[in-house]
């Protein structure tokens, strides 16, 4: 095992022999097909100049849209926060190949909102598979059961942090290789970091082995990482769905779900995440957020003990705030979010609704 792979033996051992399993199956070349027409796909692509219907199309192919009911809404709202000029010449740069793919990556999720790090390092791995991996909730909760030290395991990383990432799946790729797998490059590791998460981390708690520290020496935030996730639930669920949206004067809230009810006309659902701050000032964002007509619901996001805390200064609030505030565990929304999109995946598998390639 090389300098930079430093792991649980006995779980990777594990692991190989499941993914051996996986390899002898119908299900095996199937995905193979599917990875390799996809990648050829992007690849396409991202070699024309650039255009808005080719930009969507890439958008609309990636693993980390899927959970989205609406990939035009997805697109548009990049679009419309971006500009197709910026978006042109960030693209551009992105998919050039001038200096690491972290340098790639960190510029990119710079200057371009709205996308996350599953997205950016999904294109990037398409298009430089030998070169890039894909930093996404599956890759992180397998490395983390493997024990991997060394790496960062917040939702956002840096580029310096994405090159030490690459290096770790270069280590397994050459492994994989010497097990006799054909043609291994970073995302047929990403396929073996799936069975991982799906045969072994699926469904546990994720215990990070840097306990989510960051250069800092800070515990990470996870504001963003539930923020995005309480998003994209919505989104599956049918809502129309907004991030950072001001919803009343002096009341910006993370995410808001809207849907029109026939005899209530448009109904909104509130959702503030809860990581670090004040409470107060939560209150009172969430005070000002009831002020407008649409909202039912005022949602707290959280972890456990935060949530108990928040309960207790809410209860000394007024009975219509007190009835309108629910409160959901972080840890319940990941659970959820998770669910959600192995949904995605197994409808994803069926074709019912394949953009053609």
């Amino acid at each position: 095992m090389g300098e930079m792979l430093k792991l649980n033996q006995a779980k990777f051992d594990q692991a190989l022999e499941s993914f051996g399993e996986y390899s002898r199956d119908l299900r095996f070349k199937e995905d193979t097909k599917e990875r390799e027409e996809r990648k050829e796909f992007i690849q396409r692509l991202s070699r024309e100049p650039f255009s808005e219907l080719n930009f969507s199309s890439i958008l609309k192919k990636l693993w980390a849209v899927q959970i989205w009911s609406n990939k035009d809404w997805v697109v548009q709202t990049i679009v419309n926060k971006n500009s197709i000029e910026k978006l042109s010449d960030e693209f551009t740069t992105l998919v050039s190949h001038k200096g690491t793919p972290g340098e790639c990556y960190e510029r990119f999720v710079t200057s371009i909102s709205d996308m996350g790090p599953a997205m950016v390092t999904e294109i990037l791995c398409h298009i430089d598979p030998m070169n890039a991996g894909i930093w996404n909730d599956r890759a992180r909760k397998a490395l983390a059961w493997l024990e991997v030290q060394g790496i960062s395991y917040e939702y956002k990383i840096n580029g310096e942090e994405y090159d030490l990432f690459n290096r770790v799946l270069k280590e397994i790729a050459l492994i994989l290789t010497q097990k006799g797998y054909p043609d291994v490059d970073l995302l047929f590791v990403d396929y073996f970091l799936w069975e991982v998460w799906d045969k072994f981390a699926h469904g546990e708690k994720m215990i990070r082995p840097a306990v989510g520290v960051g250069k800092s020496g800070k515990t990470a935030s996870r504001h963003d990482e539930l923020r995005d996730k309480v998003a994209e639930i919505g989104s599956w669920l049918g809502f129309e769905v907004e991030k950072e949206k001001l919803v009343a004067v002096g009341a910006k809230l993370d995410a808001v779900w809207k849907t029109r009810i026939a005899n209530l006309g448009t109904v909104s659902y509130v959702f503030e995440v809860q990581d670090r701050g004040s409470i107060d000032s939560l209150v009172v964002n969430l005070q000002r957020a009831q002020s407008n007509p649409t909202v039912q619901k005022l949602v707290v996001v959280s972890d456990a003990e935060q949530l108990v805390r928040i309960q207790k200064e809410v209860a000394t609030m007024p009975e219509a705030f007190r009835k309108a505030v629910v409160f959901w565990d972080a840890d319940d929304v990941v659970s959820t979010y998770q669910s959600l999109e192995q949904v995605a995946t197994s409808i994803g598998r069926l074709g019912l609704a394949e953009e053609g390639f």
